[in-house]
């Protein structure tokens, strides 16, 4: 599957919004969902929620009130489950420890339990594919640079700094570790200062014979993971192992990496801030990433009661 900005299965969708208790419910359903805001809450079992743009505002925090809102849920038997594209070098900070139990990183590539901080699950790229993916990317789209995220650190080569700096402050390196093909690797990048993402995103799919999934979060690059390993994928193998069934997840998103993720769950929610195409496809719209957008709309659909604030007047 090649999980890009024109993928058919969001262009099939169509979704009407009504508000509700400030937040917009869609009036239609993906296929793969079978539930509706009206779903009694004791059915939600799981939370999986995206990071960047969805559970941490612009400032890269989550808010004091979301740990709270999450603590509520999870006394209630509500696991919580970040997942993101970031590596799990890159992930935030989350205090409390033990409100979000796991990470779903690097797309779906690498899972961390995050009560002992041990990678618990890896479906990663052998280098020599990706090896081949570079060479292949390079004779067909002079100009491309690239990067990688391996067992043995973070990389990248040519001018890749100038298209993902944003992505290299993440991880905290003072320097590119050399890419080895022995060294498997769980997530590679390709930019082209003359071609967008999205664009990017479809010529690579075309150029590469390597079977994998090419996927875009709306930044300056396409991202490569091995076939099959998307946030969707991963957490059906984390949900089947808890017993979970995808009608008991919300999931909460805003940007196309997410698509999978959205339809999967039973409930598929965009960020007011995300793309069109992720709320095209989602089955509501929850606040903004800036004003606890995803704290809100579990107090409504969980049914939580969380403590009233003293706002001084």
């Amino acid at each position: 599957m090649i999980s890009t900005p024109n993928s058919e299965t969001q262009s099939e969708q169509r979704c009407e919004f009504v508000e509700c208790g400030g937040v917009a419910y869609g009036s239609a359903v993906s296929s793969s969902s079978s539930v509706s805001p009206s779903t009694p809450r004791s059915t939600i079992r799981l939370v999986a929620t995206d990071l960047d743009g969805t559970l941490l505002g612009s400032d890269q925090v989550v808010s004091e009130r979301t740990y709270e809102i999450f603590s509520l849920a999870q006394a209630a038997g509500v696991t919580i489950v970040a997942a993101t594209g970031r590596g799990p070098t890159a992930l935030p900070v989350f205090e409390p420890m033990g409100v979000i139990e796991m990470a779903v990183c690097s797309n779906g590539a690498i899972v961390v339990d995050l009560d002992t901080n041990e990678i618990v699950e890896r479906n990663e790229l052998d280098g020599a594919s990706v090896e081949t993916i570079f060479g292949e990317v390079t004779g067909a789209l002079a100009g491309s640079c690239f990067a990688w995220e391996s067992a043995n650190g973070f990389g990248w080569s040519g001018d890749f700094a100038s298209h993902g700096q944003i992505l290299i402050d993440s991880y905290g390196v003072d320097g590119s570790v050399d890419f080895k093909p022995s060294a498997p690797v769980s997530k590679a990048f390709v930019a082209h200062a003359d071609v967008g993402y999205a664009d990017l995103a479809e010529r690579v799919k075309d150029i590469i014979s390597v079977e994998c999934e090419v996927s875009s979060a709306g930044l300056p690059f396409v991202v490569i993971t091995a076939a099959n390993v998307t946030k969707a994928d991963t957490l059906s193998r984390l949900c089947a192992r808890k017993g979970i069934d995808p009608s008991e997840v919300v999931a909460f998103g805003d940007s196309w990496n997410d698509l999978e993720m959205l339809e999967w769950a039973g409930m598929g929610v965009a960020m007011a801030n995300a793309n069109h195409d992720v709320k095209k496809a989602a089955d509501a719209v929850a606040g903004s990433h800036d004003d606890d957008g995803v704290a809100n709309f579990l107090v409504e659909l969980l049914g939580l009661d969380p403590p009233q604030r003293d706002t001084g007047v």
